[in-house]
């Protein structure tokens, strides 16, 4: 994941890769009620549906882009996942942080789901997107990395204002 990664979200994130976390389409979870509890559309919870087919991890998604430039052209959770393991690799930092804005995306979902199934609390779309954005600026300042061309365009790509104590521009 890079300088950028949150070891919750990075956890969150590959079991829901490997597909094991436990939503309700798992056989020993039927009693339970197999429905999406963060959209009105009456859909089974699988992983494909939470990630990114699902209205409300699609509005996550798009009020996420009205503030950061996030390319991600899929709504099928494995080709998502496939598109962006290729697309994201290496440790260019523009790609680093693309890979811990997905992490922390999906991590902010599952516990959205959670929070509605257990507590009964829910939040709209706009405070988990804009929660998620604000979790990875916080993140991408406090990282100490080195001065270079890549590190400008990532603090432009988030809107993150340069100059930055102790760099010069």
């Amino acid at each position: 994941m890079g300088p950028f990664k949150i070891p919750k979200n990075c956890f969150i994130h590959w079991l829901a890769i490997m597909g094991r976390l436990s939503t309700l389409d798992k056989p020993w979870l039927h009693h339970i009620g197999g429905f999406c509890i963060l959209c009105p559309d009456g859909v089974p919870e699988t992983h494909d549906h939470l990630f990114f087919a699902c209205s409300f991890s699609r509005r996550c998604l798009a009020i996420i882009r009205q503030q950061i430039p996030l390319p991600w052209p899929h709504r099928d959770w494995q080709h998502g996942v496939q598109w962006a393991s290729s697309r994201w690799r290496g440790n260019h930092v523009v790609n680093a942080a693309y890979r811990s804005l997905l992490a922390s995306l999906v991590y902010h979902i599952w516990q959205e789901r959670n929070s509605r199934r257990f507590q009964q609390r829910s939040r709209p779309p706009s405070i988990v997107g804009s929660l998620v954005v604000e979790e990875l600026r916080q993140r991408i300042i406090s990282a100490h990395l080195q001065n270079f061309v890549s590190l400008l365009g990532l603090y432009r790509l988030w809107k993150i204002p340069w100059p930055i104590e102790g760099y010069s521009s």
